[in-house]
Parts: C-alpha cells; sequence; structure tokens
C-alpha cells in the first residue's frame, strides 16, 4: 500500500511537471510569437533594397543603400542554382517542415568529431526565419524565435515561396545580398549565364561568406566549393562528366564592383533633396529611383572642359616642379615593373586562380621577359641621344588613355633638340617643346603686370629621375615631326632614316591644378539642367561651387542694369557719355570717382557700345539716373534676391551670387520674359512603381510632391492689344513672364553684340547666333562667361576659394570663355541653334552704330538694330533725348571693381 501511495505522488509530481511544462511552453510560444515579424504573405516582404539616380538616358549616376540587393523572381531562377542551395544548405528541404530533427543530431556528431563547427544542422526555412528576425544576438530566446517564425513560414507559404525569400535574402559576402546581385558581383553575369563551377562557388558561401571569400581566401573557398559539388554528385543533380568540368573550370572573378559614382556634384545636390522629402532611412532601404534630367554626355563634356580650362590656367601660373625623384642607378626598374602593374591591374576587370590558388589577372605580362628586353635597353648605347622608342609588339599602348594624367619617369633631357623622354611604364616618349616651353618656375601668384619668357631648355626644370605628370597627345608619334631643324639636320643618314621609321608615344607635361572652377547649363525654355560641374574633383572638394559659393560677378551683372533701363525708356542706340566725373551713391559717403580699366574714356558712346565693351563709366551712370530703389524691385522680380549694396557699387556686380541664380536670371531673356522654372528631377517612383511629382522651386531646400513648371504665356494677341501703350512694359506681368517680351529680344540681340563685336566675340567662333557676357572682379579673383543659345543657357565661373588672385590678365574672356565655348560647341552639335526670333511688335532700324543717329542702309557704320515698334528713331531727327549728361557725386566703395577686358581689346 505505502508503495502504491508513493507510486501515486511520483505520478501526480509528473503530471503537475508536464501540465506546468505545457503552460510554460505555452506562455513561452505566445510571448515571442507577438515579437515575430508579421509576414502574412508576400507581398510583407520588403527587405532593404538600394535607391537609384538616374541621368535623362538611363545612365545610373549613384547607387545608395545599406544593402546591394536586387530582387529576382522565383521563376526567373535557373533550376541549376536551385540545385546548389539545396545541395550545400538542405537537401531535404522538400520533405520536412521546417526544422530537420535529423539533421541537426547529424550536424551535431560531425561538429563534435571536428571539434569546431563544420555543418549547420538549419534548414532553410529556419535560415529563412533567422534572415527576417532583426535581432541578430546568439541566445536561447533567438533560437526559440528561429523555431516558430520557420514554423510559421511553412504553415503560411509554399516551398517554392520560402527558396523565393531565401534567394534573395541570404548574404553571400562582398556586400551582396540575395543572388542576383551575388553573381552580378562576382562574375559580372545574369543568373541564367552561370556555370555549375560558379553556382556552387557561390552557394559555398553561405556558411561563412568571409572564411569562403575567393577574395579573402582563395584556398578555403575551393575547398568548399568542392564541398558543394560533390553534395551535388551525391544527390544527382549532376552527373560525372559535369562533376569533373566543373572542377576543372578556370572561373573568372570580377576584381571588384567598379561602379563610380557620376557626375558626382549634381548627384549630390539630387540626394540631399530626395533624402529630405522621403527621409534617410526609407531612401537608403526602399528601392527609389529617380529620374533626372542630366544629359550624360553634355556632362562629360562639362567636366572636361572645366578640367581643361583650369589646367591652362593653373599652367599660366607656372610649374610647381616634378612630383619626386628616384635614383636610377637602383631603383629605375623596380619603378617601371611596378608602374606596369598597376597599369595592367587598373585596366584588368577580372582574374582567375592558378594551380597554387594565386590570383591571375585578365590583362597580364611577362615579367621575366619585359626585364630581358628592359636589361637590354640599358645596356645598348645608342649612337644618338635618342632612347629607344616603343616596342612595336608592346600591348600596353592599347590599354592607355588620351584623357588621363599618367606619372612617368623622366629618362633624359635634350637641350639641343628641346626634348624630354620619358618612359610610361616601359613604353618610351617624348615631351615636345611646344608641351613644356609653359613650364617657368612659379612665383607668387600677383594681380600686377608680369613677365615670364618660355623656357628653352628643358635641363632647367627636369633631369632624368624625375618623376612627372604626363598626358598622351598622340599614341605613334614620329620624332622627327617635333626635333629642332638644327638637330635633325646634323644627324647621319641611318640616324634620320631610323628616326622617321619608328615611333613614340608623344606627352605632354601636366600638373595637378590648384584653381577651381563651375559650370552649369539648362534649357532655358523648360529650366531643365543638362550640366552641372560644382569643381574639378569631387574627392578633393565637396563643396558645390554651382549652389554653395557665393561671388561677385562683375561685369557680368551689367546686362541687368541694362535690361532695367530699357524698361525705364532707354534705347539700344540712347547716348552716354563715357567720361570721368564724381558720382554718389544711395549712402552719403565721400566722392567716388570710378574710372575705366585702360583710365581713358571714349566719350558719347551708345548703350549697345558700352555694354558689348563693357565700360563701367556708362553703366554707372545708367544706375544712377534709374535708381537703386527701383533696380531692387526690378532685380527681385526676376528673382535675383539677396544682401545687396544699396549704392551705386551694384552696377559693377558687388553682390554675393550663386552660379545657378546667376545663369537662371540669364535664362529669362532668351525665354522671352519668362521666369525660370528650375528642374532637375523628372520623377522620384518606390519600389512599389509609385510616382511623385516634386516642384523644386516651391520649396529649393527639399523636394516635394506638386505639379512643375506651370507658365503662363504672353501671347502675341495680347501684345497686339496694347499696342496704343507701347511704352507701358509692365502691363502684361505676372509672377511668370517678369519681363516684357519685346524687351527681352532686345537685351537679347545686345548681348549677340557681345559675342559678335565685344569681350566676348572668341565665341564667334561657334556661330554668330549666340549671347553673352565676361565678367571679372577686381584683382582677378573672380572670372565669369555667362551665355546662350536658343536652347541651352551656360555659366561658367573660375577662381580660388579663399579669393586670391588669379594672376594678372586672368579675366571673363581669358580665364572662363574657353570654357564655355569647349561646352557649347558641343551644346551646339547636338542641339543645333537658330537665329533668336523676334516678337510681333519689334522692328529693325538703320542706325550709326557710333552715333546712334538713324541712317541709310549700307552707309559707313550702319548697323540694323531692334526696336520696340514706336520707339525706333526717325530719318529726320536724332534721338538723342536720353544723353545723359551733368555731374553727380560719390560712393563709399571707392575702386572696388574695375572693367576686365580692355587688354583683350584692339
Amino acid at each position: 500500500m505505502q508503495a502504491r501511495e508513493v507510486v501515486k505522488q511520483i505520478l501526480w509530481s509528473v503530471s503537475l511537471l508536464v501540465v506546468f511544462a505545457f503552460f510554460i511552453t505555452l506562455i513561452t510560444i505566445t510571448y515571442f510569437s507577438f515579437s515575430l515579424p508579421k509576414i502574412k504573405s508576400l507581398e510583407d516582404y520588403k527587405p532593404p533594397i538600394p535607391s537609384k539616380i538616374l541621368a535623362r538616358d538611363g545612365t545610373v549616376l549613384g547607387i545608395y543603400g545599406i544593402e546591394k540587393r536586387e530582387i529576382v523572381k522565383f521563376d526567373e531562377i535557373p533550376q541549376n542554382i536551385i540545385d546548389a542551395f539545396l545541395a550545400a544548405e538542405d537537401d531535404k528541404f522538400y520533405s520536412h517542415k521546417g526544422v530537420d530533427y535529423l539533421g541537426v543530431l547529424r550536424a551535431l556528431i560531425a561538429n563534435l568529431k571536428a571539434g569546431r563547427v563544420v555543418q549547420g544542422g538549419s534548414t532553410i526555412t529556419q535560415q529563412v526565419a533567422k534572415s527576417l528576425l532583426s535581432s541578430k544576438e546568439r541566445s536561447y530566446s533567438r533560437k526559440i524565435k528561429d523555431f516558430l517564425l520557420a514554423q510559421k513560414l511553412e504553415e503560411r507559404f509554399s516551398k517554392e515561396e520560402i527558396l523565393f525569400l531565401y534567394l534573395n535574402q541570404v548574404y553571400l559576402g562582398g556586400g551582396y545580398y540575395g543572388i542576383k546581385e551575388a553573381f552580378r558581383g562576382y562574375f559580372d553575369k545574369s543568373l541564367d549565364e552561370a556555370s555549375v563551377a560558379e553556382t556552387a562557388m557561390v552557394a559555398g558561401l553561405l556558411v561563412a561568406p568571409g572564411r569562403y571569400s575567393p577574395y579573402l581566401n582563395p584556398t578555403a573557398a575551393k575547398m568548399r566549393q568542392k564541398y558543394v559539388l560533390d553534395r551535388l554528385l551525391i544527390t544527382e543533380k549532376i552527373n560525372k562528366d559535369e562533376f569533373d568540368l566543373a572542377v576543372q573550370e578556370k572561373i573568372k572573378f570580377r576584381i571588384k564592383d567598379k561602379f563610380e559614382f557620376k557626375a558626382n556634384y549634381f548627384t549630390e545636390w539630387v540626394r540631399q533633396r530626395v533624402t529630405k522629402f522621403v527621409g534617410e532611412e526609407k531612401f537608403l532601404e526602399d528601392g527609389f529611383t529617380i529620374q533626372t534630367t542630366l544629359d550624360y554626355d553634355m556632362q562629360k563634356i562639362g567636366e572636361a572642359a572645366i578640367n581643361n580650362g583650369l589646367k591652362n590656367i593653373d599652367k599660366r601660373q607656372g610649374f610647381k616642379g616634378p612630383l619626386r625623384s628616384i635614383d636610377m642607378s637602383t631603383e629605375q626598374y623596380e619603378f617601371q615593373l611596378e608602374a606596369r602593374r598597376k597599369l595592367y591591374m587598373e585596366n584588368s576587370n577580372f582574374f582567375t586562380l592558378d594551380d597554387q590558388n594565386e590570383r591571375v589577372y585578365e590583362l597580364d605580362f611577362d615579367e621575366e621577359t619585359f626585364k630581358q628586353k628592359y636589361d637590354e635597353r640599358i645596356e645598348v648605347k645608342p649612337t644618338s641621344k635618342f632612347p629607344e622608342p616603343l616596342i612595336s609588339d608592346d600591348v600596353i599602348i592599347d590599354y592607355l588613355k588620351q584623357d588621363v594624367d599618367y606619372e612617368a619617369l623622366v629618362l633624359s633631357v635634350n637641350d639641343d633638340a628641346r626634348l624630354v623622354f620619358v618612359s610610361l611604364a616601359g613604353a618610351y616618349g617624348f615631351i615636345a617643346y611646344d608641351d613644356f616651353k609653359w613650364a617657368h618656375e612659379r612665383t607668387i601668384i600677383e594681380d600686377k603686370p608680369s613677365y615670364f619668357p618660355f623656357v628653352t631648355k628643358p635641363s632647367t626644370i627636369l633631369k632624368a629621375g624625375d618623376v612627372i605628370l604626363v598626358r598622351i597627345k598622340n599614341l605613334r608619334a614620329h620624332l622627327s615631326n617635333s626635333i629642332e631643324s638644327k638637330v635633325f639636320d646634323k644627324l647621319s643618314k641611318d640616324e634620320k632614316q631610323n628616326i622617321k621609321s619608328v615611333t613614340y608615344l608623344q606627352f605632354s607635361l601636366e600638373q595637378n591644378a590648384e584653381v577651381q572652377g563651375a559650370l552649369v547649363a539648362i534649357h532655358p525654355n523648360t529650366g531643365e539642367v543638362i550640366s552641372f560641374v560644382g569643381g574639378k574633383n569631387y574627392s578633393e572638394s565637396k563643396f558645390n561651387r554651382v549652389i554653395q559659393s557665393l561671388r561677385q560677378p562683375g561685369s557680368a551683372f551689367k546686362p541687368f542694369i541694362y535690361a532695367a533701363s530699357l524698361e525705364e525708356g532707354y534705347l539700344p542706340n540712347s547716348i552716354i557719355l563715357d567720361s570721368p566725373e564724381a558720382m554718389s551713391g544711395a549712402e552719403e559717403g565721400p566722392n567716388w570717382k570710378p574710372r575705366n580699366y585702360d583710365g581713358k574714356y571714349k566719350g558719347p558712346i551708345t548703350l549697345r557700345t558700352a555694354l558689348e565693351l563693357s565700360r563701367n563709366i556708362p553703366v554707372i551712370k545708367v544706375t544712377y539716373d534709374i535708381g537703386i530703389d527701383k533696380l531692387m524691385k526690378f532685380l527681385k522680380r526676376l528673382g535675383i534676391e539677396g544682401e545687396f549694396p544699396l549704392d551705386l557699387s551694384i552696377s559693377l556686380g558687388s553682390l554675393g551670387i550663386s552660379l545657378i541664380d546667376l545663369v537662371k536670371a540669364y535664362g529669362i531673356f532668351p525665354n522671352n520674359g519668362k521666369k525660370i522654372i528650375l528642374k532637375s528631377i523628372t520623377s522620384i517612383t518606390d519600389r512599389a512603381g509609385n510616382y511623385y511629382q516634386v516642384d523644386e522651386n516651391e520649396a529649393p531646400a527639399e523636394v516635394e510632391s506638386g505639379e512643375t513648371n506651370k507658365t503662363e504665356v504672353v501671347s502675341n494677341s495680347q501684345i497686339d492689344e496694347k499696342e496704343q501703350n507701347v511704352l507701358n512694359y509692365k502691363e502684361l506681368l505676372d509672377e511668370h513672364q517678369v519681363y516684357d517680351v519685346r524687351l527681352s529680344y532686345l537685351i537679347t540681340k545686345l548681348l549677340n553684340g557681345v559675342i559678335l563685336n565685344g569681350t566676348g566675340k572668341a565665341a564667334r567662333a561657334i556661330g554668330d547666333y549666340l549671347g553673352g557676357k565676361t565678367g571679372t572682379t577686381s584683382n582677378f579673383v573672380d572670372a565669369w562667361f555667362l551665355g546662350f543659345s536658343n536652347s541651352v543657357t551656360t555659366g561658367v565661373w573660375t577662381g580660388f576659394d579663399d579669393n586670391k588672385t588669379m594672376g594678372y590678365g586672368e579675366s571673363g574672356t581669358r580665364a572662363a570663355l574657353p570654357i564655355w565655348q569647349e561646352f557649347m560647341q558641343a551644346v551646339v552639335k547636338k542641339y543645333g541653334f537658330d537665329d533668336f526670333p523676334a516678337p510681333p511688335g519689334v522692328i529693325n532700324f538703320y542706325i550709326n552704330k557710333d552715333t546712334g543717329d538713324p541712317t541709310p542702309p549700307g552707309s559707313a557704320n550702319s548697323y540694323l538694330e531692334s526696336f520696340v515698334e514706336g520707339t525706333e528713331p526717325s530719318l529726320s531727327s536724332r534721338n538723342n533725348e536720353n544723353l545723359i549728361k551733368g555731374s553727380t557725386q560719390g560712393s563709399s566703395n571707392k575702386g572696388l571693381f574695375e572693367e576686365e577686358d580692355y587688354f583683350n581689346q584692339n
């Protein structure tokens, strides 16, 4: 009896323990269930996807995200990839219900035997569960969550849906998430292009992507690949022949993801505004596609134009000397060998693994053969002083680019022939006189006149062993075309024949420019940004000089003064006295006696001539006559706002303004007086295809939803109805039509005169149908050129960020206009250009360009000038009511600016 009671108590206790354990388990499951991800359908699966910023043609400018991933549909995944992952991780996937208990036991035994973790017992379903949990800690609670979520996934999803989640979710090393991104990243292949060997390599990464990385540990990677191939053979997913081929295959691994951000200043400007709109986290995870207006072809040309222009400015400032020097007797070969290795690696996209699992690059060379040929060159004592040229079979020439600066080694200099011989990674070439004569010694850059003669002897600037920057001008140049004739004539017949028969690389001497620059171009009729260069090198300086830098525009501001004067009754042939006077501004102060750059005065000149030649005195007098208050209201109407000086110095550009704002303001003139609605973002689309409209002008600091580019056009009929009151230029204006369409045509034609006859006449080489204006600030600190065709408005600025001088003579004509020309030449070629069409209410009338008097066609100095109908001059009388006379008094901004381009005129 007593024993029976004991048994009863034991059974009762066990029952209580079972019930207690049941309730504890139930409570535990319930508790942890609340913290599991709520995934009820595949639509709930939203892993982090990077966002992309695209140029107009679809070129990817930037990719931003915390995980590199691209979702692939299950029916797009080849069966061989599915087989490889199942063989490597879970060959019983289709038979278990989320947890493979036998697999767990098998893995435990294998790990105990090995003394370390060699197998994982988790099923694919459990791995999906683990990847979906936000917490990554190793704990019992985490294991419980894995188990519970795996059960839920098996209940709610089919096996194919679980595989879909798995293959898109897994991390496969290299920053790659999901199989599509992994195969693209490792092999630059789409999924359907992957071989059995490649699928086994990627599938083998799952257990430990770092440990089995072919980049970090190729030997371990090959072993893991072999394990997966063995599993595929055992599970009969491949046959023996396929196995053998896969084991022997030399996989080509992509060296790295060579994606580089493009149009960096523009792309970052767009990213900042989109991020403010959608939020930083969403932008990095929700896979937005941002379509922009940027024309990437024009962007590349703009960047090249800035680079070339700044290099030319920098060269005029002098040579900074070689980068460094090496000992030619002991270091020459190693320097050349390392340069060649680097060049081949930079041009290689792939590598393979040899039998020792060492990397073999796609582009490689035999170092022993290279050394043998190099030694032969060194040992040969040539009869002339010219080094051996490029070896005819040297394949390095196929990988050299003509728009890139390279480090090269000076071999020798020849003062008689005026040549510098250099070696680029063992390939020989020369620098001709015209390409190094600029390299005078750099001194302190000053704004005073200075004279630096051309370098005539290369030995004064370079010596053997110097490491310099060069750029390739010609891949196969004949030395005879560059050698001094007096030297060539003294050579023997054999030497002359040899020089004529061989070719060299021809280089130019280069250096990194210190001066900065910026360029922006827009379509004025749509406001679309087509090119945007915020500086010479984004990696060196992220300061965006298109939008962040407020600089003084100098004479580039004069067109707005003259535009305001036309509205106040001035005419293109109005006579203005270019004469010295004491003047006063809106504020009281000492007398200011402004002068022209040359210290000379032309007397009575027309408004057109004053603008074309960028004279200072006339524009100051016009500003005085208009009045500062009226001018401020006019500028504000055009959208030019800021803290302006309330005195006459504003007529000479004594205000801070960004390049983008100045370009927008210039764009008003070819846009028929309509305000520019800036547009850089065409659309924002999220991962679900939802479309966001943006209005960049409503909130310039951020992107907001809304309609864009709503502009009311002033019709011709409206103008015709007002013919009886042609001088009331403001009557038809509104928030969009900010300047009279007839006056816009007049100022456009006046700026066309700057190109045809004035300070911008160098641009006439592009064509006649352009308008523009130079600008230079005092002491040659800033140089500008703003101009337009009928389809594109472009602005260029050059200068130093710290406001030091660029050197005497670095004016808008010299430092900015050549950049503008290079870019606009390409613009005209792509977009075309036509004459600016005259609107109704404008007539043409012949005048004497010097006096402003009406004159018969064909007479001396006759010029076909445009006038608003009703203001044209009469043949019987001189229309000189606008002759500006008298004296005015002083301003407090003595000598702030000077006319910039006198020295460029005849």
